[in-house]
């Protein structure tokens, strides 16, 4: 009996007029970005036909719609949800996608071998890859039955795709089991976080009224019900729609009631009674189609042909009787309920016969292993472990590492003790992947299980993953401990030592050594260990030896670039933010290649987001704020700050360069105050414990807010602190210590230090003469000329500043040339030569500004005011001109500021100059006097 409802939607929904009324409005519903309904209840309580309903909604709303269905069968595919998901769409909707993201999406779907491109895949290229196509499909539907049945690579990828979809129009409809008959499965709590929070409304279904199941019953069973026996029915069944009609169902085979009712105690024992009363043949076909995930009609057919004499028949009885639906090209149980009551009836070696029936039919190694799994009771089990190792290939190869990690574990259960090679292999296969997906406690006891009595090439090659999964679950001291027997014990074997060496470059040894002289040891040994060394853990090594040539004023050793370059082409499984392409964006700055870091830097964010790498972007965007700050584009730093931070997960922690790139930015736009916040913040959190260059950074933005905001002392004290500290580390590199020396050479000078600002000039006129760099020349002459001017030596002044700003201009580093600009413009005004000094100031204010460096620019409007008032007496500048102007107007003085990019300290004194030459004492005289009319 079809009813029209008033959500108009052809429908045989029968007491959910609400609900669907919630459906609808989220289906119609116009506004931006993700919207979600969860539908959740016991089981047959009416969440598929909610959804069903759905659909059709979506489709009255011309809304693509797309599904997918979890399933309780242990043997699904990984994947297998997403490729439900995106099976209708075309080939075209994937043409376009950036490369990583295309090819795994191809190899998830199974479109192209995962064998042809080994190792190119990983779960964030896929997840990324949806989260492309999703966004390119416009308003669209997302149903998903079962939620938490899906797979756990389908769940992982949903889950990062919805929390970024942005502005898209997508609506998600999804239904998830409350409690009742079915066990839970072991992904359950892996769905609960997949639809963001404050994205989604929950629709918590309860029982139906006695009408509706009245109606039901007469709708599906032509069956009428005296009022007891309707009302005794309304009471066994708690209003659940779908035991009512089973119910429903064996009552209509009941000839004469007789205010007699056979109702059975519990749903299960109902359905099993359903169940008992069907043919063998239909109920083996039930089976199949449960234990299978979302067969198709050819694969259940060959799983039954060890069964049954008709199996096409089987399947056909089956759909006939009602125990099983055909859907598009893929048959399931018509409830699930049906389909786990057909499997719980099952002995023990029934149901072990059945999975081992299903390990041979299936041709996919993922989907034979963990059928082979439920098929082997318990104990070692060669043959098992040999095709879990299978399955864990091929998982891996489809980038579904928490699916390959959780057969990993599985396979070193199936080892015999006595199998120690066997077992080594395993379990540092299974600590890799575990390792992999973040897992870190996990691949610690792994990995710590591995090297238990293992030989040293098995020991080697755990011993990198087991060090930094100790470090970040136990800290930097244990991950030491962990090092050291392999540095300070007897004679090691050379390859493990070597690897040791590396690992204890970036973790330190915990007796002091410095690092320096740990890479040449590390790389000395790997010198002898030759061709065959690991290319990982050399690459590590070679990247140090950069990073102490760096920090010594050696610039970057292109030999050393060069070799890198060749071993990372075959260093398997290299991370993303050891890429050559991405350090070379962090190393580059550090040596004015300011455009070369900006360009490296911008193609490795390109790339990671390509790949969905997030945990690599934080890093990447702080790098590119730090060159933007130093390149004089504030704007640019601030918005890759942001980006950065945005992209920091929720509760995680960000790293330490995008809160001193952050600090940094807030003192030079003006925002001092909020800058110390910030550092008082990361101080409280004790991460410089963690990071000890922390204090480095945090002293450089705490000195030069003191130097901006008058208290030169006080900067001195704070400058000289980070630049001692950066010493002691052994960085001489001015780029790998934050470029302190200019502020701390300027706070010396203001105290009256001026032997040591000296000292500082010709440390960075030789760092600048020896590597070609006009930025630490122009430093040097800057420096000297503060101090001739200091000692009121102003032609030599003079002139040492003129090659300052001649220096940086030809510097990438914009804010070094204003602030050239302005001591040259202040000397020019000192000795009086007036001409000179405005246009070098008027080009420092401009410089400044343009910038967005309002401290500064403030500094200079201060000089070029000096000049221009000691030139035309009561004359207002004209900087007093506009803001006299703007009060006149009726703005505040914090308005005058944010609208000059100045700050309300340096508007309130040219307001002070403004009365005294204009003789006036107030806004409103100010006012009346600049009125039309008056002069």
């Amino acid at each position: 009996m079809e009813r029209r409802n008033d959500v108009g939607t052809a429908s045989t929904v029968h007491g959910r007029i609400a609900e669907l009324r919630t459906i609808a409005q989220l289906v119609a519903s116009p506004a931006a970005g993700l919207r979600a309904v969860l539908v959740v209840g016991e089981p047959g309580i009416g969440k598929s036909t909610l959804l069903e309903a759905g659909v059709g909604l979506a489709h009255e709303n011309s809304l693509l719609t797309l599904t997918m269905r979890g399933s309780l069968a242990g043997g699904q595919r990984s994947f297998g949800g997403l490729v439900d998901l995106l099976r209708p769409l075309a080939e075209e909707d994937f043409a376009g996608l950036p490369e990583p993201q295309r090819f795994a999406l191809n190899v998830a779907l199974g479109r192209t071998p995962a064998e042809a491109q080994a190792g190119a895949v990983g779960p964030r290229e896929i997840a990324a890859g949806l989260l492309a196509v999703l966004r390119r499909l416009g308003p669209a539907l997302i149903v998903v039955d079962d939620l938490p049945w899906l797979d756990l690579a389908t769940l992982d990828a949903l889950r990062f795709a919805l929390r970024r979809i942005g502005e898209g129009r997508l609506r998600i409809l999804a239904s998830r089991r409350t409690s009742g008959a079915i066990e839970e499965p072991a992904s359950y709590k892996a769905a609960d976080d997949v639809l963001p929070a404050g994205t989604f409304q929950t629709l918590a279904l309860g029982p139906v009224d006695r009408t509706t199941i009245k109606d039901l019953l007469l709708e599906r069973h032509q069956l009428q019900l005296p009022v007891a026996v309707l009302s005794g029915v309304v009471k066994q069944t708690g209003g659940n729609p779908f035991w009512a009609l089973e119910i429903g169902a064996a009552l209509a085979q009941t000839p004469e009631l007789d205010g007699y009712l056979p109702i059975p105690p519990t749903l299960s024992s109902l359905v099993a009674n359903r169940l008992a009363k069907l043919p063998a043949e239909v109920v083996e076909a039930l089976l199949v189609v449960a234990a299978l995930p979302q067969p198709t009609p050819a694969l259940a057919v060959r799983a039954l042909q060890a069964e049954v004499a008709r199996p096409e028949a089987a399947i056909d009885d089956a759909v006939a009787s009602g125990v099983v639906t055909a859907e598009g090209s893929h048959l399931r149980p018509a409830h699930p309920l049906l389909g786990s009551a057909a499997l719980d009836g099952l002995t023990a070696e029934r149901r072990r016969s059945l999975y081992r029936r299903l390990a041979e039919t299936v041709t996919d190694p993922e989907q034979r292993a963990r059928h082979l799994v439920r098929a082997v009771e318990t104990g070692p089990d060669s043959e098992t472990a040999a095709a879990v190792d299978a399955g864990v290939a091929v998982a891996e190869g489809r980038g579904a590492l928490a699916s390959a990690a959780e057969l990993a574990e599985l396979a070193v259960g199936f080892t015999a003790p006595e199998d120690h090679d066997d077992l080594r292999r395993r379990r540092l296969a299974a600590a890799r992947l575990t390792h992999r997906i973040g897992d870190m406690a996990r691949a610690v006891r792994l990995a710590r299980d591995v090297s238990d009595g293992a030989d040293v090439d098995t020991t080697r090659r755990a011993l990198a993953l087991l060090v930094e999964a100790t470090y970040w679950t136990e800290g930097r001291q244990a991950a030491q401990a962990v090092l050291r027997p392999h540095l300070t014990g007897p004679a090691a074997d050379e390859h493990l030592r070597a690897v040791a060496l590396s690992l204890a470059a970036d973790y330190g040894d915990g007796l002091d050594t410095p690092r320096p002289e740990l890479v040449r040891l590390a790389l000395a040994s790997f010198d002898r260990v030759g061709a065959d060394a690991d290319a990982v853990a050399l690459c590590s090594a070679l990247r140090y030896e950069v990073g102490v040539s760096l920090d010594s004023g050696q610039g970057i050793p292109e030999q050393v670039v060069v070799r890198i370059a060749s071993l990372q082409g075959r260093a398997a499984n290299q991370a993303s933010w050891a890429r050559l392409s991405v350090v070379l964006g962090f190393w580059r700055k550090a040596v004015d290649d300011l455009d070369g870091s900006r360009d490296a830097l911008n193609a490795a964010i390109a790339q990671a987001q390509a790949e969905g790498d997030d945990a690599v972007l934080p890093t990447l965007f702080s790098h590119l704020a730090i060159t933007e700050c130093w390149a004089g584009d504030l704007t640019a730093g601030r918005r890759a700050v942001a980006d950065g931070l945005r992209l920091t997960a929720p509760g995680g922690v960000a790293p330490l360069t995008i809160y001193a790139a952050d600090g940094m930015l807030r003192v030079l736009t003006g925002d001092l105050d909020g800058a110390r916040a910030l550092i008082a913040e990361q101080r409280a959190g004790g991460r410089e414990t963690i990071q000890p260059q922390g204090d480095i950074f945090y002293e450089h933005v705490l000195g030069l807010a003191a130097l901006l905001d008058g208290d030169p002392e006080d900067a001195r004290t704070r400058l000289l602190h980070a630049y001692r500290l950066a010493q002691d580390a052994d960085i001489l590199e001015p780029g790998r210590r934050q470029r302190l020396e200019p502020d701390l050479g300027q706070a010396l000078v203001a105290t009256g230090h001026l032997d040591a600002a000296v000292e500082l000039a010709a440390e960075q006129r030789e760092l600048g003469e020896r590597m070609l760099r006009p930025t630490l020349i122009g430093i040097a002459h800057r420096l000297d000329g503060s101090v001739l001017a200091a000692r009121d030596d102003l032609d030599g002044a003079i002139t040492a500043l003129r090659q300052a700003v001649a220096a940086h201009e030809q510097s990438p580093l914009r804010l070094e040339l204003g602030r050239s600009l302005l001591a040259l413009g202040d000397a020019y005004r000192r000795r009086r030569a007036k001409s000179e000094a405005q246009p070098v100031l008027q080009a420092a204010v401009e410089l400044f500004t343009t910038a967005g460096a309002a401290p500064f620019a403030a500094q200079a409007q201060a000089e070029l005011d000096r000049v221009q008032r000691s030139r035309t007496g009561d004359v207002l500048t004209a900087t007093e001109t506009t803001v006299a102007e703007l009060v006149a107007g009726g703005l505040s003085n914090r308005e005058v500021a944010e609208q000059l990019v100045t700050s309300v300290r340096t508007v309130e004194g040219h307001l002070g100059s403004i009365y005294r030459k204009l003789g006036v004492r107030s806004r409103t005289e100010l006012a009346r006097r600049l009125a039309p009319g008056r002069t």
